[in-house]
Protein backbone atom coordinates (compact mmCIF):
# COMPACT_ATOMS: atom_id res chain seq x y z
CA UNK A 1 0.00 0.00 0.00
CA UNK A 2 1.33 3.42 -0.92
CA UNK A 3 2.42 5.70 1.87
CA UNK A 4 0.27 8.67 2.78
CA UNK A 5 0.97 11.87 0.85
CA UNK A 6 0.83 13.72 4.16
CA UNK A 7 3.50 11.44 5.60
CA UNK A 8 5.66 12.09 2.55
CA UNK A 9 5.29 15.84 2.91
CA UNK A 10 6.25 15.70 6.56
CA UNK A 11 9.37 13.74 5.70
CA UNK A 12 10.33 16.27 3.05
CA UNK A 13 9.71 19.27 5.27
CA UNK A 14 11.80 17.91 8.11
CA UNK A 15 14.94 17.54 5.95
CA UNK A 16 16.31 15.31 8.67
CA UNK A 17 15.93 11.77 7.43
CA UNK A 18 18.93 10.84 5.31
CA UNK A 19 19.99 7.28 4.52
CA UNK A 20 23.04 5.88 2.80
CA UNK A 21 23.09 6.77 -0.88
CA UNK A 22 22.87 3.87 -3.29
CA UNK A 23 24.83 5.65 -5.99
CA UNK A 24 27.98 4.31 -7.55
CA UNK A 25 31.02 5.50 -5.65
CA UNK A 26 32.35 7.13 -8.81
CA UNK A 27 29.24 9.28 -8.87
CA UNK A 28 31.36 10.45 -6.86
CA UNK A 29 44.13 34.97 -4.65
CA UNK A 30 42.82 34.60 -2.02
CA UNK A 31 42.67 36.31 1.32
CA UNK A 32 41.15 35.87 4.71
CA UNK A 33 39.11 38.95 5.52
CA UNK A 34 37.60 39.45 8.93
CA UNK A 35 37.21 35.82 9.93
CA UNK A 36 36.20 34.82 13.43
CA UNK A 37 38.70 32.35 14.79
CA UNK A 38 37.27 30.01 17.42
CA UNK A 39 39.11 29.21 20.61
CA UNK A 40 41.17 26.08 20.62
CA UNK A 41 42.54 26.47 17.10
CA UNK A 42 45.75 24.52 16.55
CA UNK A 43 48.96 25.46 14.86
CA UNK A 44 49.44 24.08 11.37
CA UNK A 45 50.83 20.57 11.38
CA UNK A 46 50.05 19.98 15.07
CA UNK A 47 48.47 16.56 15.61
CA UNK A 48 45.03 16.55 17.22
CA UNK A 49 44.84 14.91 20.62
CA UNK A 50 41.30 13.68 20.09
CA UNK A 51 40.13 10.39 18.65
CA UNK A 52 42.86 9.23 16.26
CA UNK A 53 40.37 7.51 13.99
CA UNK A 54 38.20 10.64 13.80
CA UNK A 55 41.19 12.68 12.70
CA UNK A 56 42.50 10.12 10.28
CA UNK A 57 45.34 8.91 12.54
CA UNK A 58 45.01 5.17 12.99
CA UNK A 59 42.34 5.06 10.31
CA UNK A 60 44.74 6.44 7.68
CA UNK A 61 48.04 4.78 8.42
CA UNK A 62 50.92 6.47 6.65
CA UNK A 63 49.04 9.68 5.81
CA UNK A 64 49.61 13.14 7.28
CA UNK A 65 46.89 14.92 9.27
CA UNK A 66 47.27 18.70 9.28
CA UNK A 67 45.05 20.87 11.49
CA UNK A 68 44.10 24.46 10.63
CA UNK A 69 41.54 27.08 11.63
CA UNK A 70 42.37 30.03 9.37
CA UNK A 71 43.42 30.84 5.83
CA UNK A 72 46.82 31.97 7.13
CA UNK A 73 47.41 28.56 8.69
CA UNK A 74 46.19 26.83 5.54
CA UNK A 75 48.53 28.83 3.32
CA UNK A 76 51.45 28.19 5.68
CA UNK A 77 51.15 24.42 5.36
CA UNK A 78 54.08 22.57 3.88
CA UNK A 79 54.35 18.96 2.88
CA UNK A 80 50.80 18.51 1.60
CA UNK A 81 51.43 15.31 -0.31
CA UNK A 82 49.10 12.70 -1.81
CA UNK A 83 47.24 11.04 1.05
CA UNK A 84 47.35 14.11 3.32
CA UNK A 85 44.26 15.16 5.28
CA UNK A 86 43.71 18.80 6.20
CA UNK A 87 41.24 19.25 9.05
CA UNK A 88 39.55 22.63 9.69
CA UNK A 89 38.53 23.26 13.31
CA UNK A 90 34.83 23.45 14.21
CA UNK A 91 33.29 26.91 14.46
CA UNK A 92 31.68 29.71 12.51
CA UNK A 93 33.89 31.83 10.25
CA UNK A 94 33.00 35.01 8.36
CA UNK A 95 34.36 36.14 4.96
CA UNK A 96 36.79 33.26 4.55
CA UNK A 97 38.19 32.82 1.06
CA UNK A 98 39.88 29.48 0.63
CA UNK A 99 42.02 28.26 -2.25
CA UNK A 100 43.10 24.62 -2.53
CA UNK A 101 45.83 23.76 -5.02
CA UNK A 102 47.22 20.29 -4.39
CA UNK A 103 48.08 17.21 -6.40
CA UNK A 104 46.59 14.02 -5.04
CA UNK A 105 46.25 10.72 -6.81
CA UNK A 106 43.34 8.37 -7.43
CA UNK A 107 44.47 6.04 -4.66
CA UNK A 108 45.76 8.80 -2.37
CA UNK A 109 43.69 11.98 -2.71
CA UNK A 110 44.28 15.09 -0.65
CA UNK A 111 41.32 15.49 1.72
CA UNK A 112 40.15 18.85 3.07
CA UNK A 113 37.44 18.30 5.66
CA UNK A 114 35.59 19.71 8.63
CA UNK A 115 36.76 18.43 12.01
CA UNK A 116 33.15 17.42 12.65
CA UNK A 117 30.95 17.11 9.55
CA UNK A 118 28.41 19.92 9.53
CA UNK A 119 30.08 21.84 12.38
CA UNK A 120 32.25 24.18 10.30
CA UNK A 121 30.14 27.04 8.93
CA UNK A 122 31.33 29.78 6.59
CA UNK A 123 29.25 32.96 6.32
CA UNK A 124 29.21 36.27 4.48
CA UNK A 125 31.58 36.67 1.52
CA UNK A 126 33.25 33.31 2.05
CA UNK A 127 34.21 31.31 -1.04
CA UNK A 128 36.11 28.21 -2.11
CA UNK A 129 38.35 27.69 -5.14
CA UNK A 130 39.63 24.19 -5.96
CA UNK A 131 42.60 23.75 -8.27
CA UNK A 132 44.84 20.72 -8.76
CA UNK A 133 43.70 17.12 -8.93
CA UNK A 134 42.17 14.45 -6.69
CA UNK A 135 41.14 16.83 -3.90
CA UNK A 136 38.20 15.82 -1.71
CA UNK A 137 36.24 18.56 0.11
CA UNK A 138 34.01 17.14 2.86
CA UNK A 139 31.59 18.17 5.57
CA UNK A 140 31.41 22.00 5.33
CA UNK A 141 28.49 24.43 5.48
CA UNK A 142 28.00 27.82 3.83
CA UNK A 143 25.24 29.81 5.53
CA UNK A 144 23.60 32.86 3.92
CA UNK A 145 26.33 33.37 1.30
CA UNK A 146 26.71 36.93 0.08
CA UNK A 147 27.82 37.54 -3.51
CA UNK A 148 31.36 38.90 -3.69
CA UNK A 149 32.09 37.46 -7.14
CA UNK A 150 30.43 35.20 -9.67
CA UNK A 151 31.04 31.89 -7.87
CA UNK A 152 30.68 30.61 -4.32
CA UNK A 153 32.38 27.24 -4.93
CA UNK A 154 34.48 26.93 -8.07
CA UNK A 155 36.36 23.94 -9.43
CA UNK A 156 38.89 25.76 -11.55
CA UNK A 157 39.84 25.32 -15.20
CA UNK A 158 42.58 22.66 -15.38
CA UNK A 159 41.43 20.89 -12.22
CA UNK A 160 40.57 17.20 -12.39
CA UNK A 161 38.89 14.42 -10.42
CA UNK A 162 37.99 16.43 -7.33
CA UNK A 163 34.98 15.83 -5.09
CA UNK A 164 32.57 17.98 -3.10
CA UNK A 165 30.67 15.77 -0.67
CA UNK A 166 28.64 15.93 2.53
CA UNK A 167 28.42 19.73 2.30
CA UNK A 168 25.57 22.22 2.56
CA UNK A 169 24.80 25.66 1.18
CA UNK A 170 21.80 27.22 2.91
CA UNK A 171 20.18 30.51 1.96
CA UNK A 172 16.92 29.94 3.83
CA UNK A 173 17.55 32.81 6.26
CA UNK A 174 18.20 35.34 3.47
CA UNK A 175 15.88 37.96 2.05
CA UNK A 176 15.32 37.76 -1.70
CA UNK A 177 17.93 39.88 -3.49
CA UNK A 178 15.80 40.30 -6.60
CA UNK A 179 17.18 40.97 -10.06
CA UNK A 180 20.82 41.96 -10.30
CA UNK A 181 24.22 40.37 -10.77
CA UNK A 182 24.14 36.61 -11.18
CA UNK A 183 25.83 34.40 -8.60
CA UNK A 184 26.48 30.68 -8.92
CA UNK A 185 26.69 28.46 -5.86
CA UNK A 186 28.71 25.73 -7.63
CA UNK A 187 30.68 26.12 -10.88
CA UNK A 188 32.40 23.11 -12.38
CA UNK A 189 35.25 23.64 -14.83
CA UNK A 190 37.91 21.04 -15.55
CA UNK A 191 37.20 17.33 -15.85
CA UNK A 192 35.96 14.34 -13.89
CA UNK A 193 34.59 16.08 -10.79
CA UNK A 194 31.94 14.71 -8.44
CA UNK A 195 29.32 16.57 -6.40
CA UNK A 196 27.55 14.13 -4.10
CA UNK A 197 25.52 13.92 -0.90
CA UNK A 198 25.17 17.71 -0.59
CA UNK A 199 22.22 19.89 0.37
CA UNK A 200 21.52 23.07 -1.60
CA UNK A 201 18.70 24.94 0.06
CA UNK A 202 16.85 28.12 -0.96
CA UNK A 203 18.99 30.18 -3.30
CA UNK A 204 17.43 33.65 -3.29
CA UNK A 205 19.47 35.56 -5.83
CA UNK A 206 19.84 35.43 -9.59
CA UNK A 207 21.86 32.79 -11.38
CA UNK A 208 21.70 29.04 -11.88
CA UNK A 209 22.51 27.20 -8.67
CA UNK A 210 24.96 24.70 -10.22
CA UNK A 211 26.64 25.12 -13.60
CA UNK A 212 28.86 22.81 -15.65
CA UNK A 213 31.10 25.02 -17.82
CA UNK A 214 32.43 23.38 -20.96
CA UNK A 215 35.84 24.28 -22.36
CA UNK A 216 37.21 23.72 -25.84
CA UNK A 217 38.96 20.37 -26.09
CA UNK A 218 38.22 19.43 -22.47
CA UNK A 219 36.01 16.49 -21.57
CA UNK A 220 33.82 17.49 -18.62
CA UNK A 221 32.68 14.03 -17.51
CA UNK A 222 31.34 15.21 -14.13
CA UNK A 223 28.99 13.25 -11.86
CA UNK A 224 26.28 14.98 -9.82
CA UNK A 225 24.58 12.48 -7.54
CA UNK A 226 22.46 12.02 -4.43
CA UNK A 227 22.09 15.74 -3.71
CA UNK A 228 19.04 17.56 -2.38
CA UNK A 229 17.91 20.78 -4.08
CA UNK A 230 15.21 23.22 -2.95
CA UNK A 231 14.41 26.63 -4.45
CA UNK A 232 10.88 27.57 -3.54
CA UNK A 233 10.93 31.29 -4.36
CA UNK A 234 10.78 32.96 -7.77
CA UNK A 235 12.32 36.33 -8.66
CA UNK A 236 10.18 38.31 -11.12
CA UNK A 237 11.37 40.84 -13.70
CA UNK A 238 9.96 44.33 -14.26
CA UNK A 239 7.19 42.96 -16.48
CA UNK A 240 6.00 40.61 -13.77
CA UNK A 241 7.35 37.47 -15.43
CA UNK A 242 9.75 35.00 -13.80
CA UNK A 243 13.28 36.25 -14.53
CA UNK A 244 15.53 34.01 -16.62
CA UNK A 245 18.51 32.13 -15.11
CA UNK A 246 16.91 30.73 -11.99
CA UNK A 247 17.28 27.07 -12.90
CA UNK A 248 18.72 24.59 -10.43
CA UNK A 249 21.25 23.15 -12.82
CA UNK A 250 22.70 24.03 -16.22
CA UNK A 251 24.89 21.51 -18.01
CA UNK A 252 26.82 23.44 -20.64
CA UNK A 253 26.08 26.66 -22.50
CA UNK A 254 24.92 27.77 -25.93
CA UNK A 255 28.41 28.35 -27.28
CA UNK A 256 29.50 24.78 -26.47
CA UNK A 257 26.11 23.11 -26.88
CA UNK A 258 27.27 20.76 -29.66
CA UNK A 259 30.21 19.57 -27.54
CA UNK A 260 29.93 16.36 -25.53
CA UNK A 261 29.37 16.97 -21.83
CA UNK A 262 29.45 13.28 -20.85
CA UNK A 263 28.00 14.15 -17.44
CA UNK A 264 25.93 11.87 -15.24
CA UNK A 265 23.17 13.39 -13.14
CA UNK A 266 21.61 10.69 -10.97
CA UNK A 267 19.60 10.03 -7.82
CA UNK A 268 19.17 13.71 -6.99
CA UNK A 269 16.07 14.98 -5.20
CA UNK A 270 14.43 18.18 -6.48
CA UNK A 271 11.95 19.50 -3.89
CA UNK A 272 9.79 22.55 -4.71
CA UNK A 273 12.34 23.72 -7.27
CA UNK A 274 10.34 26.59 -8.74
CA UNK A 275 12.96 29.22 -9.67
CA UNK A 276 12.14 30.50 -13.13
CA UNK A 277 9.12 28.14 -13.49
CA UNK A 278 10.37 27.04 -16.91
CA UNK A 279 13.61 25.05 -16.65
CA UNK A 280 14.53 23.14 -13.50
CA UNK A 281 17.44 21.49 -15.29
CA UNK A 282 18.72 23.06 -18.51
CA UNK A 283 20.73 20.73 -20.72
CA UNK A 284 23.02 22.62 -23.10
CA UNK A 285 25.52 19.99 -24.26
CA UNK A 286 25.60 16.49 -25.71
CA UNK A 287 25.69 12.91 -24.37
CA UNK A 288 24.59 13.60 -20.83
CA UNK A 289 22.68 11.05 -18.78
CA UNK A 290 19.85 11.90 -16.37
CA UNK A 291 18.72 8.85 -14.42
CA UNK A 292 16.96 7.96 -11.21
CA UNK A 293 16.23 11.56 -10.17
CA UNK A 294 13.06 12.58 -8.32
CA UNK A 295 11.16 15.84 -8.93
CA UNK A 296 8.53 16.61 -6.30
CA UNK A 297 6.06 19.50 -6.68
CA UNK A 298 8.55 21.47 -8.79
CA UNK A 299 7.45 24.05 -11.38
CA UNK A 300 9.19 23.67 -14.73
CA UNK A 301 10.79 20.80 -16.62
CA UNK A 302 13.95 18.86 -17.21
CA UNK A 303 14.66 20.64 -20.47
CA UNK A 304 16.86 19.24 -23.24
CA UNK A 305 17.26 22.82 -24.41
CA UNK A 306 20.37 22.47 -26.60
CA UNK A 307 22.66 19.61 -27.54
CA UNK A 308 22.05 16.11 -28.84
CA UNK A 309 22.17 12.48 -27.81
CA UNK A 310 21.09 12.76 -24.18
CA UNK A 311 19.39 10.03 -22.15
CA UNK A 312 16.59 10.66 -19.64
CA UNK A 313 15.90 7.33 -17.97
CA UNK A 314 14.10 6.05 -14.89
CA UNK A 315 13.24 9.42 -13.33
CA UNK A 316 10.12 10.27 -11.30
CA UNK A 317 8.05 13.44 -11.60
CA UNK A 318 5.20 14.12 -9.16
CA UNK A 319 3.24 17.36 -9.26
CA UNK A 320 0.29 17.04 -6.83
CA UNK A 321 -1.81 18.84 -9.49
CA UNK A 322 0.07 22.11 -8.84
CA UNK A 323 -0.05 24.48 -11.79
CA UNK A 324 3.11 24.70 -13.93
CA UNK A 325 4.53 21.39 -12.72
CA UNK A 326 6.00 19.67 -15.76
CA UNK A 327 8.15 16.79 -16.90
CA UNK A 328 10.57 16.65 -19.87
CA UNK A 329 10.95 18.94 -22.89
CA UNK A 330 12.73 17.60 -25.98
CA UNK A 331 14.63 19.81 -28.44
CA UNK A 332 17.40 18.56 -30.77
CA UNK A 333 18.52 15.20 -32.13
CA UNK A 334 19.02 11.60 -30.97
CA UNK A 335 17.55 11.94 -27.48
CA UNK A 336 16.24 8.92 -25.57
CA UNK A 337 13.46 9.34 -22.97
CA UNK A 338 12.57 6.01 -21.43
CA UNK A 339 11.09 4.34 -18.34
CA UNK A 340 10.16 7.55 -16.55
CA UNK A 341 7.00 8.09 -14.49
CA UNK A 342 5.06 11.36 -14.76
CA UNK A 343 2.26 11.75 -12.24
CA UNK A 344 -0.31 14.49 -11.57
CA UNK A 345 1.57 17.17 -13.50
CA UNK A 346 -0.68 20.11 -14.29
CA UNK A 347 0.21 22.05 -17.40
CA UNK A 348 0.30 22.05 -21.22
CA UNK A 349 2.66 23.34 -23.90
CA UNK A 350 6.28 23.58 -22.88
CA UNK A 351 5.34 22.41 -19.37
CA UNK A 352 3.45 19.29 -20.40
CA UNK A 353 4.47 16.00 -18.87
CA UNK A 354 6.31 15.45 -22.17
CA UNK A 355 6.69 18.24 -24.72
CA UNK A 356 8.24 17.32 -28.07
CA UNK A 357 8.96 20.65 -29.73
CA UNK A 358 8.80 21.75 -33.33
CA UNK A 359 12.01 23.46 -34.42
CA UNK A 360 13.36 26.50 -36.19
CA UNK A 361 14.78 26.43 -39.67
CA UNK A 362 18.56 27.05 -39.61
CA UNK A 363 18.39 27.39 -35.85
CA UNK A 364 21.20 29.29 -34.16
CA UNK A 365 23.12 27.60 -31.34
CA UNK A 366 20.85 29.32 -28.83
CA UNK A 367 17.71 28.63 -30.87
CA UNK A 368 15.32 25.67 -31.12
CA UNK A 369 16.95 22.88 -33.12
CA UNK A 370 14.45 20.54 -34.79
CA UNK A 371 13.68 17.23 -33.07
CA UNK A 372 15.04 14.29 -35.04
CA UNK A 373 15.59 10.61 -34.18
CA UNK A 374 14.07 10.91 -30.73
CA UNK A 375 12.94 7.72 -28.98
CA UNK A 376 10.22 7.89 -26.32
CA UNK A 377 9.48 4.49 -24.85
CA UNK A 378 8.35 2.65 -21.77
CA UNK A 379 7.17 5.77 -19.91
CA UNK A 380 4.10 5.97 -17.68
CA UNK A 381 1.86 9.06 -17.49
CA UNK A 382 -0.62 9.08 -14.60
CA UNK A 383 -3.43 11.62 -14.34
CA UNK A 384 -1.49 14.50 -15.91
CA UNK A 385 -3.24 17.51 -17.40
CA UNK A 386 -1.60 16.56 -20.71
CA UNK A 387 0.71 13.58 -21.09
CA UNK A 388 2.21 14.53 -24.47
CA UNK A 389 2.18 17.79 -26.40
CA UNK A 390 3.71 16.89 -29.77
CA UNK A 391 5.13 19.20 -32.44
CA UNK A 392 4.53 22.20 -30.20
CA UNK A 393 6.20 25.59 -30.51
CA UNK A 394 5.91 29.29 -31.17
CA UNK A 395 5.11 30.84 -34.56
CA UNK A 396 8.82 30.81 -35.51
CA UNK A 397 9.08 27.06 -34.86
CA UNK A 398 7.79 25.57 -38.10
CA UNK A 399 10.11 22.59 -38.70
CA UNK A 400 8.26 19.38 -37.77
CA UNK A 401 9.46 16.50 -35.63
CA UNK A 402 11.05 13.83 -37.85
CA UNK A 403 12.23 10.21 -37.67
CA UNK A 404 10.90 9.87 -34.12
CA UNK A 405 9.54 6.79 -32.36
CA UNK A 406 6.96 6.78 -29.55
CA UNK A 407 6.43 3.23 -28.31
CA UNK A 408 5.28 1.10 -25.39
CA UNK A 409 4.15 4.02 -23.24
CA UNK A 410 1.11 4.08 -20.93
CA UNK A 411 -0.89 7.29 -20.43
CA UNK A 412 -4.06 7.44 -18.35
CA UNK A 413 -6.49 10.10 -17.15
CA UNK A 414 -8.72 9.68 -14.08
CA UNK A 415 -11.90 8.78 -15.99
CA UNK A 416 -10.86 8.66 -19.63
CA UNK A 417 -12.32 12.07 -20.47
CA UNK A 418 -9.12 14.12 -20.25
CA UNK A 419 -6.58 14.56 -23.03
CA UNK A 420 -3.51 12.32 -23.20
CA UNK A 421 -2.02 13.48 -26.53
CA UNK A 422 -2.28 16.81 -28.28
CA UNK A 423 -0.70 17.24 -31.71
CA UNK A 424 0.03 20.53 -33.50
CA UNK A 425 -0.12 20.66 -37.30
CA UNK A 426 2.80 21.87 -39.38
CA UNK A 427 3.43 21.83 -43.10
CA UNK A 428 4.75 19.27 -43.77
CA UNK A 429 3.42 17.09 -40.95
CA UNK A 430 5.64 15.44 -38.37
CA UNK A 431 7.15 12.02 -39.06
CA UNK A 432 6.45 9.89 -35.99
CA UNK A 433 6.09 6.15 -35.59
CA UNK A 434 3.62 5.15 -32.86
CA UNK A 435 3.54 1.53 -31.64
CA UNK A 436 2.57 -0.50 -28.59
CA UNK A 437 1.21 2.47 -26.63
CA UNK A 438 -1.73 2.20 -24.22
CA UNK A 439 -3.85 5.33 -23.92
CA UNK A 440 -6.85 5.87 -21.66
CA UNK A 441 -8.09 9.31 -22.57
CA UNK A 442 -8.81 11.62 -25.49
CA UNK A 443 -6.73 13.05 -28.35
CA UNK A 444 -6.61 16.62 -29.62
CA UNK A 445 -6.06 16.81 -33.39
CA UNK A 446 -5.60 13.06 -33.81
CA UNK A 447 -3.51 13.18 -36.98
CA UNK A 448 -2.03 9.73 -36.33
CA UNK A 449 -5.35 7.96 -35.66
CA UNK A 450 -4.40 6.92 -32.13
CA UNK A 451 -6.87 4.82 -30.19
CA UNK A 452 -7.92 4.68 -26.55
CA UNK A 453 -8.72 1.61 -24.43
CA UNK A 454 -12.16 1.37 -22.84
CA UNK A 455 -11.02 0.77 -19.24
CA UNK A 456 -8.27 2.29 -17.16
CA UNK A 457 -5.11 0.15 -16.92
CA UNK A 458 -3.63 -0.53 -13.50
CA UNK A 459 -0.77 1.86 -12.79
CA UNK A 460 1.23 2.40 -9.59
CA UNK A 461 2.02 5.76 -8.06
CA UNK A 462 5.67 6.77 -7.97
CA UNK A 463 5.53 8.22 -4.43
CA UNK A 464 7.37 5.28 -2.86
CA UNK A 465 10.25 5.64 -5.29
CA UNK A 466 10.41 9.38 -4.67
CA UNK A 467 10.57 8.76 -0.93
CA UNK A 468 13.52 6.43 -1.44
CA UNK A 469 15.43 9.01 -3.47
CA UNK A 470 14.61 11.73 -0.92
CA UNK A 471 15.77 9.62 2.01
CA UNK A 472 19.13 8.89 0.38
CA UNK A 473 19.86 12.46 -0.75
CA UNK A 474 21.92 15.04 1.11
CA UNK A 475 24.70 14.95 3.71
CA UNK A 476 25.01 11.91 5.94
CA UNK A 477 25.65 14.10 9.01
CA UNK A 478 22.13 15.52 8.83
CA UNK A 479 20.93 12.14 10.11
CA UNK A 480 22.20 13.19 13.55
CA UNK A 481 20.39 16.56 13.63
Amino acid sequence: MKKSHYCLTAIFASLMIVLTCSCDGSAVDITDEGQEKPSGGQEPGTPDEGDPEEDGGEGDAGSDVLNVSSVEELEALTGVEPGSTIVWADGEYADVRISLDYQGTESEPVTFRAATPGKVTFTGASSLVVRGSHINVEGFRWQSPEPSGEHLIRFYSGSSYCTLSDCEVDGSMDESRGEGATFKWVSLYGTGHTVTRCNFNEKKDMGALLVVWLEEGVKAGHTISCNRFARTETIYDNSGEPANEQEIMRIGDSQHSLQDGDCIIERNYFWHCNGEKAEIVSNKSCRNIYRGNAFFESCGTLTLRQGNGCTVSGNWFYGSDIEQTGGVRIIGEDHLVENNVFERLNSVGYLSALCICAGQENAALDGYAPVKNAVVRGNTFIDCNLAMHVNYGSSSMTVPVTATTIEDNIAVTPDGSGYVVRYEDTEPQAEITWSGNTFYGRFRNNHFSLTSVSSRPDVDSCLDEIEEVAAAAGPEWKTNN
